[in-house]
């Protein structure tokens, strides 16, 4: 990333994001900081201990845990929507009868008002949990009376919005909401947030050095939730199906951290026999990532739901070919360059076969989606953008004051 003279009055930016080291938002969050940055903006991160770091349940944060300590922290225990039983019964019952899910929630928004309100437009990145929908709009609501620019990321759809439609009228005060596709565009605009105040924006990825690699394995992420929309069940058929016909491949599957319904799944693959083709890995990060993906003939995408964008990215960048679905973001992410199924364990078995086959050149279609990564994807490049909006966003807010000023 090209280094550039700070601006003579840089916007100042407060981001709120997860600065959790094992989480793939994370590593998107920082990127982008980084990137911002490097365009002369001074950004001030602020973040919050969620469901994945070790101290979820207490007023504190494990530093180590963090990307870095280039950021302000606010520690405050996570309670879960749906509570189990392993904090206790007390913890239990106090978050099931007291909703402390809604009260955390409601303090983390006032928390992170007061951390960003020296800035003068602020970036909020709703995922889930610490930085769901509800913290949001407690942001969006405080931030609009005094009026400071609130400018929103939708990276994931909280069950909350979904059951509680007419918050969603609250995205309407944002400066700007952005958005990772036209598919999550559509999916505010029918929870009914305006469609003119959504811009639709690409998931960077870091851009890594193309090294020669002999690419003998597959890979597969299955992210936080294995088992929800990933097209899991299907895949591992697919392997039974390809091990019935005498052809063994070799499977990489990693996941986030506290991934949910992992030892299901792992189970499941014994119990279909085809265990001993799959090779189970954590959350691969920087050098390791590109290895792992640059060491693959092709990343297989089967989902239906939620968000591919992490696999899709990370295998276009690293020049490997995707076999997947054309549902949610895919295809606008891969355009005509997917090798597409339908999802069927069929489906599968027959592209990762025409795959083995050699009938498709697999080098042109790499160096097609690499080429296209470089266009698109490059964190350099959507910082810039962003930027600018932020400058505008910034100097509209300063010309209205000076206005209210001298009314």
């Amino acid at each position: 990333m090209t280094n550039r003279t700070p601006q003579a009055n840089p916007v100042r930016l407060a981001y709120i994001g997860c600065w959790y080291k094992n989480d793939m938002y994370s590593h998107n969050c920082s990127n982008l900081v980084d990137s911002l940055r490097g365009t002369g903006m001074m950004v001030d991160v602020i973040t919050s201990n969620c469901r994945c770091f070790s101290s979820a349940q207490k007023f504190s944060i494990a530093k180590e845990e963090l990307i870095n300590e280039h950021c302000s922290p606010i520690a405050i225990p996570h309670a879960p929507r749906t509570p189990g039983k392993k904090q206790g019964l007390l913890k239990y019952w106090a978050v099931k009868v007291l909703r402390l899910d809604l009260v955390s929630a409601t303090a983390r928004g006032f928390l992170y008002y007061m951390r960003a309100r020296h800035a003068d437009v602020i970036h909020f990145d709703q995922v889930l949990e610490a930085f769901g929908c509800i913290p949001l709009f407690i942001l969006i609501s405080l931030a609009s009376r005094s009026g400071k620019k609130v400018v929103t990321t939708v990276h994931e759809i909280d069950p909350f919005q979904v059951r509680h439609k007419k918050f969603n009228r609250l995205y309407s005060k944002c400066a700007e909401v952005l958005a990772y596709s036209e598919n999550m565009k559509q999916q505010l605009v029918a929870l009914g947030a305006a469609a003119d105040n959504i811009k639709v924006i690409r998931y960077g990825a870091p851009i890594p050095e193309l090294v020669s690699r002999e690419r003998k394995q597959y890979l597969y992420f299955g992210g936080h939730n294995i088992t929800r929309g990933k097209g899991f069940a299907e895949l591992l058929d697919a392997l039974v199906i390809l091990k019935s016909k005498g052809l063994r491949i070799p499977l990489v599957i990693y996941v986030g951290y506290g991934c949910n319904g992992l030892e299901e799944a792992k189970q499941l693959a014994t119990r279909k026999n085809v265990a001993d083709m799959i090779e189970w890995q954590d959350f691969y990060s920087a050098d390791e990532l590109a290895n792992v993906y640059q060491t693959s003939r092709a990343c297989i995408i089967p989902f239906t739901g939620g968000s591919a964008r992490h696999p899709l990215t990370s295998a276009m960048v690293n020049a490997t070919p995707v076999i997947a679905t054309r549902a949610v973001d895919i295809p606008e992410y891969l355009g005509q360059l997917g090798i597409y199924i339908d999802g069927s364990a069929a489906s599968i078995a027959d592209a990762v076969a025409e795959v083995e086959s050699g009938s498709r050149d697999l080098n042109i279609l790499g160096e097609k989606l690499r080429a296209r990564a470089l266009a698109e994807l490059d964190y350099s490049k959507i910082a810039q953008d962003l930027s600018g909006e932020y400058s505008r966003i910034g100097s509209e807010r300063l010309v209205n004051l000076k206005g209210d000023a001298t009314a």
